[in-house]
């Protein structure tokens, strides 16, 4: 059987070289290990595929988190729950978890010895096409959390289920349900899934609600004023946010307009993030269960990792309805 030392032996170079070429080390240029590949296979080399011990792996992983030039936007979610699911994902490894911030120049590898990390997890951000090219041609495995994106490993929450969970105790509550929704710029593809789960839930319910006529984006969290709610309110008689930012926001500005809630407006949104634990009165939102996200995430990114299972469906996990006093 011919093994990494023959190959070392056959090209003059030493078989840890060999070995991290072999194992798609950028410490070894393309060139050379173009030839050592070459070389591995005129001499029959069979690569053996070798399960890490879970009890004595340990691994490099990168979490990835978004920038927001809008501070407030990294409240809709806690960190520390995002941090501790992945450990428990990871339970049976030990890891180095290395916290780094994504941009539109983001480099994977920005040193040599970057080609020695474990894995990715991207989350509440998408990693761009360049990214993706490069993780796929050193063959590192990643996964991409609180998105949906087909063809690629993802976990997510289920919007639709959410929102269909939000239309329903509305419309419960209020057999003359008018509701708006209301959303932010750039929220992308969490705004439009949420928006297309709560207009699918009222057409199944009957509900009275036009995608287009009925919703209400604001360029950021300043813009949300007592003027632009009060406008909204008016022909409306709930508002359903996007988020737990903007639900906050809007139930202070209708304190400040004196319009009673729920009453007059009902007032929904969506994650349960720590934000929402200052809402007066307690708003009504769904929770994203982010550490149950985060455990799946880091446990698919596991078994690709050690166990080199295949890692490119997509785990939705619904959360569970909140009633507050907001509704």
């Amino acid at each position: 059987m011919t093994t990494i030392t023959n190959i070392a032996e056959a090209l003059g170079i030493s078989a840890a070289t060999v070995s991290r070429a072999m194992n798609n080390s950028r410490l070894v240029g393309p060139e050379l290990t173009a030839r050592i590949r070459e070389k591995g296979e005129e001499l029959g080399y069979k690569k053996r595929v070798i399960r890490r011990h879970r009890g004595r792996a340990i691994l490099s992983i990168k979490l990835i988190l978004p920038h927001h030039a809008e501070p407030e936007r990294s409240l809709f979610y806690d960190l520390p729950s995002l941090i501790e699911g992945i450990r428990v994902g990871f339970r049976e490894c030990s890891i180095n978890l290395l916290c780094e911030t994504a941009s539109s120049k983001y480099k994977p590898f920005p040193h040599k010895k970057g080609g020695d990390t474990s894995g990715f997890i991207f989350a509440f951000n998408r990693p761009s096409e360049a990214v993706l090219k490069e993780l796929d041609a050193i063959g590192t495995p990643y996964v991409i959390l609180n998105r949906r994106i087909e063809g690629l490993p993802c976990v997510a929450s289920e919007n639709a289920k959410g929102m269909a969970d939000i239309a329903a105790h509305l419309a419960q509550r209020n057999p003359s349900l008018k509701p708006a929704f209301v959303t932010l710029d750039g929220m992308g593809q969490i705004g439009e899934e949420r928006l297309e789960g709560f207009a699918a839930a009222c057409r199944s319910l009957g509900v009275p609600f036009d995608a287009e006529k009925d919703s209400f984006s604001f360029a950021g969290i300043s813009s949300i004023t007592g003027e632009r709610v009060k406008n909204i309110t008016v022909g409306h008689n709930a508002l359903v946010c996007a988020n737990d930012i903007i639900g906050t926001v809007v139930l202070t500005e209708l304190d400040r307009l004196g319009i009673e809630i729920p009453s007059q407006v009902a007032v929904t949104g969506f994650d349960d993030s720590p934000v929402r634990k200052l809402s007066r009165p307690l708003l009504t939102t769904v929770s994203m269960p982010l550490a149950e996200l985060a455990a799946a995430a880091a446990s698919s990114l596991k078994k690709h990792i050690i166990e080199h299972l295949p890692n490119e469906e997509i785990i939705q996990i619904p959360g569970k309805l909140l009633v507050g006093e907001s509704s």
